[in-house]
């Protein structure tokens, strides 16, 4: 069996999916379909794989967290330059 834990949260009409596996981790906003996560390339963004500069989950998380709080979903150009891209 695999060893996962994850949790999700639901604000402002949107779900943030957070799953940390053995192999890596995956933040997941539903229903914007943006995904962040570290497998097979480093840290990187969905669906170009650009590099991100954080490697921090959790201060990817709460970036994308603070950021739907304050826009009430994703804004792909915003969280991108938020995320230091």
């Amino acid at each position: 069996m695999k060893n996962e834990s994850g949790n999700s949260v639901q604000i402002a009409s949107r779900t943030i999916y957070f799953r940390i596996t053995e192999r890596g981790w995956a933040i997941v906003v539903m229903p914007d379909n943006f995904k962040v996560d570290n497998y097979y390339h480093g840290v990187h963004i969905h669906p170009d794989r650009k590099q991100l500069s954080i490697h921090d989950p959790e201060i990817i998380y709460e970036i994308i967290y603070q950021h739907i709080i304050r826009e009430g979903k994703i804004v792909e150009d915003k969280i991108r330059e938020e995320l230091g891209l």
